[in-house]
C-alpha cells in the first residue's frame, strides 16, 4: 500500500517505512519524484482507484484496510514531510518551517468551548455520504426536513472525517459551513474537527477518494473557471491543461482539480484549516481518535494552530502528533473490540491521566466504526461515535450522541 505526498509540482510514491525499502522501490520512487506532474497524477489515480473499488465491492477487506493499514502508513508521512521539509525550508506560500506565517492569513482554530447550560450533540464519521449525514442532523434534531436549522442553541460537534469513501464531500461540507452559521445566529455551534482522512488529502493521499469524488472537484473547479470567463473574458482566463495521450480525459480532470482544491495553501485545505484537531467543551474532549498525555503537554491549541497553519500554507509540515501512529488523529487504542483490542486497561489508565490533566470526565472520538452502535469503554471515559454510517463503510443507521447537563444518551435515526 502507498502514500502518495505533495513534492513541488509533483507526487512521490512512498512504501510502507523506510526499514521496508528496497533498492528497486528506491529507485521506483526516485523515478517518479523525477516525472512530470501529468505522469505522477495518474499514478495516483490508478492507487486512489484501487482503494476506492475495495470499499466499494468487499466491506470486509474495506475493514480490514481500514484497521491494518494506519500503523504502516503514519509513520511514511511523518518520514515523507520531514525530509521535504529540510529540502524546502520555506514553504508554498512564504512561511518559514518554524511556522511563522510570513503574509499568509491563517485561521485561528478554536480549542476550548463554554457550553453555559446548552445542548450538545456530537456527529461521528460522515466519509462523503450526504444522505447519511443528513440523516444524522435529522436524528439530532438540530436540522429540518427542509434542510434548516432548527437545533436553537445546541452545539454540535463533527468529528472529522468528512473526506474519502463517498461521492459527496464538498457538498457536505458547504452543508455544514451554512449550518454553522444559521447555527451561530440561533445561539448554537456547529463544529467540524480534523480527522485522519483529513490530514490524509492535504499530505496527497487520495487512496480512498472515489470516482464520484473527483468528478465533484472537478465539476466544483470548471464552474468557477466559467464564472472567472464570464467575468474576465476567455482570454484572460488559463485554459485547462491537456490530457496526456491515452488517459481518460475526466480521470485527469478530477485529479488536477482534486490536488488544487486540497494542496496546503488550497482552497479547500484553507477551509478546513478553520477547524480544530483536538477540542474541549466545559468536561468533554473531542479528537477524532483519542488523546494521551503527550498531546495534553505539548497543548491543544498548539496542535490546533500547527496544522492551521500547514493546511494554510504557511508551515512546511504539521505537528508529528497528526502524523505518528499513536497520533491523536490515528490511534486505535480507544477503538474497543472494533479496534480488535481484547482488553482495554492499559489503554483506560492513560485517558485517565490525560483526561485528569485537562478537567475533562470523557473524551468523543469517532475514527473506529463500530458496527454495533454507539458505546462507551473505560467507565464512560470515552465514547465511540463512528457507526459506520457512511454507505462506503457499512451504510449502518445513523446514530449520535447527545449530552445534556453531564448525561450522556445515544439517539438514533
Amino acid at each position: 500500500m502507498s502514500a502518495f505526498l505533495p513534492n513541488g509540482g509533483g507526487f512521490f510514491g512512498l512504501g510502507r517505512g523506510p526499514s521496508r525499502s528496497s533498492s528497486s522501490s528506491r529507485q521506483q520512487r526516485r523515478r517518479i519524484a523525477a516525472e512530470r506532474p501529468s505522469r505522477a497524477l495518474v499514478a495516483v489515480a490508478a492507487a486512489a482507484s484501487g482503494g476506492a473499488a475495495a470499499s466499494a465491492t468487499s466491506p470486509a477487506l474495506a475493514r480490514r484496510v481500514l484497521l491494518a493499514s494506519t500503523a504502516a502508513v503514519a509513520p511514511a508521512f511523518l518520514a515523507a514531510r520531514v525530509a521535504h521539509a529540510k529540502k524546502q525550508p520555506k514553504s508554498r506560500a512564504g512561511g518559514s518551517s518554524d511556522g511563522s506565517t510570513g503574509g499568509v492569513s491563517v485561521p485561528k482554530p478554536i480549542t476550548k468551548l463554554s457550553l453555559d447550560g446548552r445542548r450538545l450533540v456530537a456527529v461521528g464519521d460522515v466519509h462523503g455520504d450526504f444522505p447519511q449525514a443528513m440523516k444524522a442532523l435529522e436524528c439530532a434534531k438540530v436540522m429540518d426536513k427542509t434542510g434548516k436549522w432548527c437545533g436553537g442553541d445546541t452545539v454540535v460537534v463533527q468529528v472529522g472525517d468528512i473526506l474519502d469513501r463517498g461521492d459527496n464531500e464538498l457538498a457536505i461540507m458547504r452543508k455544514f459551513r451554512a449550518l454553522a452559521k444559521d447555527a451561530r445566529a440561533a445561539g448554537g455551534d456547529f463544529i467540524v474537527i480534523n480527522g485522519n482522512h483529513e490530514i490524509m488529502n492535504v499530505l496527497g493521499d487520495f487512496r480512498y477518494v472515489t470516482k464520484g469524488a473527483y468528478g465533484e472537484c472537478a465539476r466544483y473547479t470548471e464552474k468557477k473557471r466559467l464564472a472567472q470567463i464570464a467575468k474576465l473574458g476567455e482570454e484572460n482566463v488559463e485554459p485547462p491543461p491537456e490530457t496526456p495521450e491515452g488517459v481518460n480525459p475526466q480521470t485527469y480532470a478530477g485529479l488536477l482539480a482534486r490536488r488544487a482544491l486540497f494542496i496546503p495553501g488550497g482552497e479547500m485545505a484553507v477551509k478546513m484549516a478553520s477547524n480544530p484537531t483536538v477540542l474541549q467543551v466545559d468536561d468533554t474532549v473531542f479528537a477524532h481518535a483519542g488523546i494521551d498525555e503527550s498531546h495534553v503537554e505539548y497543548g491543544f491549541a498548539r496542535i490546533n494552530a500547527e496544522v492551521s497553519q500547514w493546511m494554510a500554507g504557511s508551515r512546511a509540515q504539521p505537528p508529528k502528533h497528526v502524523l505518528e501512529e499513536k497520533g491523536v488523529v490515528w490511534t486505535r487504542e480507544y477503538g474497543g473490540a472494533d479496534a480488535g483490542q481484547t482488553s482495554e486497561a492499559a489503554a483506560c489508565r492513560r485517558l485517565e491521566k490525560a483526561l485528569d490533566a485537562t478537567g475533562a470526565k470523557r473524551i468523543v472520538i469517532g475514527h473506529t466504526p463500530q458496527q454495533k452502535g454507539v458505546n462507551s469503554g473505560c467507565g464512560g471515559k470515552v465514547w465511540r461515535a463512528d457507526v459506520g454510517a457512511s454507505r462506503g463503510i457499512y451504510g449502518n443507521t445513523p446514530q449520535v450522541i447527545e449530552i445534556v447537563n453531564g448525561r450522556v444518551r445515544v439517539l438514533s435515526a
